[in-house]
């Protein structure tokens, strides 16, 4: 018999937000701690179980699952490298959460756990292959197939965020040139904003940041797109389109029913899918774009720790 609840832990780069969470995918209690880049991995392990022990159904959870970002092994647990947490490299995550906790412990990146949180909570999961699509400070993906989890060969199925939109783009974090998350990326489309303002005169956008470009951020441009301004729009029509070119490839390549998209930039709306949808209709094949759903998640917040309860549920199911 499956247990009644869970133990979720998504890993950010600002905060770590721990959640019971029940079978249904609702949470029933939870807690948020920051983040200390600088502490030792021990250090900040030992803080999550100590704010997770004080919750009042931690006592009844026999399994956890944990999402962070980077490049993570999610059969061994083990955290091999985290753009958010420098000092974590071939950090063995479930086996130090294991001998705190006494609970069985599953590790996988955050994208996945985000792909599971989609699948739960956005699709009540009806989808059969769905692909979540993470657009915040990088890009990142899930893979959902015949309601699985698909993790590939060496657990990095799914990085999206680094298929090459422009061979001729900027160099990537990654070591690679014109990936999307060259594009679309937080930070790259902030700087991308700040260029073309600089070039495009927009009293608005000059009075929201004070003639200061370097303030210019993706929510800054949505407001400045809502009220009108013709710049900020074309901002928005450069990442729809830029997006749109690697939907249609996944919709091409994959063919899932529903695609999820989350996260800060999702939050532009009709801004950004507008553009998108019109470049899917120029590069998608007709069928596999007629079968899919293109949602913006109502969820984006609990994601992350909502599906790292769920892949500790799935898994341990999964293990039976």
């Amino acid at each position: 018999m499956s247990a009644k609840y869970y133990l979720g832990i998504d890993m950010g780069g600002t905060n770590i937000k721990i959640a019971i969470v029940n079978n249904k995918g609702s949470i029933v209690e939870e807690s948020v701690i920051a983040t200390d880049i600088n502490a030792k991995p021990e250090t900040i392990v030992k803080s999550i179980v100590e704010k997770a022990s004080v919750l009042k159904n931690y006592r009844n959870t026999k399994t956890a699952g944990v999402g962070i970002a980077g490049d993570v092994d999610c059969l061994k647990g083990i955290v091999r490298f985290s753009p958010n947490l420098p000092k974590w490299k071939k950090i063995n995550l479930k086996e130090m959460l294991e001998k705190l906790t006494k609970k069985k412990v599953f590790v996988d990146n955050d994208a996945n756990t985000a792909a599971i949180g989609a699948f739960c909570l956005d699709v009540m999961e009806k989808s059969s292959n769905l692909v979540c699509v993470t657009l915040g400070t990088g890009v990142g993906g899930g893979i959902i197939i015949n309601k699985k989890l698909y993790i590939g060969a060496s657990c990095t199925a799914g990085e999206i965020g680094h298929i090459t939109i422009d061979p001729k783009g900027l160099r990537c974090k990654c070591g690679n040139t014109g990936c999307i998350e060259t594009f679309v990326g937080a930070k790259y489309l902030s700087a991308y904003a700040a260029k073309y303002f600089k070039e495009n005169k927009s009293a608005l956008m000059d009075k929201l940041i004070a003639k200061d470009y370097s303030k210019i951020t993706p929510k800054i441009l949505h407001a400045a797109a809502v009220k009108g301004d013709k710049v900020a729009k074309a901002v928005w029509n450069y990442a729809g389109e830029k997006l749109g070119i690697l939907i249609s490839d996944i919709l091409n390549f994959i063919n899932p029913d529903t695609i999820v998209l989350c996260g800060g930039i999702s939050h532009a709306g009709k801004y950004l899918l507008d553009p998108l949808k019109k470049e899917i209709e120029k590069r998608a094949f007709k069928s596999s774009r007629k079968a899919c759903k293109i949602i913006v998640s109502g969820y984006t917040n609990k994601l992350g720790v909502v599906g790292a309860a769920m892949l500790a549920k799935h898994s341990t199911a999964a293990k039976q």
